[in-house]
């Protein structure tokens, strides 16, 4: 199926990031994919519409859904411009953006129906499998794949832990595609104000994609 960019909320679809994950599956021709973070499916669809241009290959998607309240794309205080502003006012609008999702919590949460809703819109829910599951509790023992897509708040320390348990996989031969790695990514408000490692401090092999907003990176067999 030829390429569109998905109409579902993402930090990716402003500069068409799906467009790269779209590209990366038809490259590899990865028979099995694992996602981590879907949101509301923009990436999975991504690539799933590349899936079904294959012919072949499958996408699981590993996610916390209904159990994970707070979400990137949900909130003001995570968009690009918002994130960049710092300071009182930055704070003032976080809070005023997130007086409804403290009155009506299930507005903000996204369900796996709601999810497999969005992959049925767009022909392709027969190529993905979503399943609930910490992602710290998959680098316990995790499973081998061809491709992955990783989602989940990034910073250093999440990507070195990632790299840590996928290492085998990717000197194999897996490509590991994750969100983030530009500078202008780890210059975010948030990253600073909680302390967090920047990607780029993180010590793990990567090479950006797209240093578009908020920037798209893979970590590869050298």
């Amino acid at each position: 199926m030829k390429y569109t960019n998905p109409d579902l909320d993402s930090s990716y679809r402003e500069n068409n990031l799906g467009k790269d994950l779209y590209d990366a599956v038809l490259e590899h021709k990865p028979k099995k994919i694992i996602e981590f973070g879907s949101l509301y499916g923009y990436s999975t669809v991504a690539m799933a519409l590349a899936l079904h241009e294959l012919g072949e290959g499958s996408i699981c998607v590993y996610d916390l859904f209904e159990s994970y309240m707070y979400t990137h794309s949900a909130h003001k205080h995570t968009s690009q411009e918002s994130l960049k502003k710092g300071g009182l006012r930055y704070y003032l609008e976080a809070f005023i953006m997130d007086i409804p999702m403290w009155l009506h919590p299930s507005r903000n949460m996204i369900s796996r129906r709601q999810v497999r809703t969005n992959l049925e819109k767009y022909g392709v829910s027969n190529f993905v499998t979503l399943k609930k599951m910490n992602f710290k509790d998959w680098i316990k023992n995790p499973e081998p794949f061809d491709m992955m897509h990783f989602d989940v708040a990034n910073n250093g320390d999440t990507l070195r832990a990632l790299y840590e348990a996928v290492k085998p996989f990717v000197q194999a031969g897996s490509h590991v595609y994750f969100e983030g790695g530009s500078a202008e990514r780890d210059s975010l408000v948030w990253m600073e104000k909680h302390g967090l490692k920047k990607i780029s401090e993180s010590g793990v092999p990567y090479r950006v994609v797209n240093e578009n907003f908020p920037s798209l990176s893979v970590i590869e067999r050298v």
